[in-house]
């Protein structure tokens, strides 16, 4: 019997470790910073992420127009795994003149980040 116990203490002590091992540094790493980039080519806007590859695929990027007091959610996109994505706007003729910008939402380690103001004009 003390065998067994033995080698069950050596099992459980070789998972404790192993999950400690790979909790621990994800529970102190830093957060990874997030650069937003965006522009138009007709018809859509598109832009890409700046960031670790593990915070590029996958992300909710948020466009907004600028309004006096809130400005307004227009459209949201997912970025791929290279961080590039892209959102049609529009009547597929003609973009509304107005300043627009994006946000890329914090996920994880991954921090937000927002791009510059693109100004069309109208």
């Amino acid at each position: 019997m003390p065998v067994r116990r033995h080698a069950f203490l050596a099992v459980l002590v070789v998972a404790l470790l192993t999950v400690a091992l790979a909790a621990g540094p994800a529970a102190g790493a830093q957060r990874a910073g997030t650069s937003v980039v965006i522009s138009l080519k007709f018809p859509a806007f598109h832009g890409t992420l700046g960031s670790t590859k593990a915070c590029k695929a996958a992300r909710t990027i948020r466009l907004y127009k600028v309004k006096g007091g809130p400005d307004k959610l227009l459209k949201t996109a997912t970025s791929n795994n290279k961080g590039k994505w892209t959102t049609k706007i529009g009547n597929g003729k003609k973009v509304p003149g107005g300043s627009y910008y994006v946000k890329a939402v914090a996920r994880g380690n991954c921090k937000a980040g927002k791009s510059k103001t693109l100004t069309i004009p109208g």
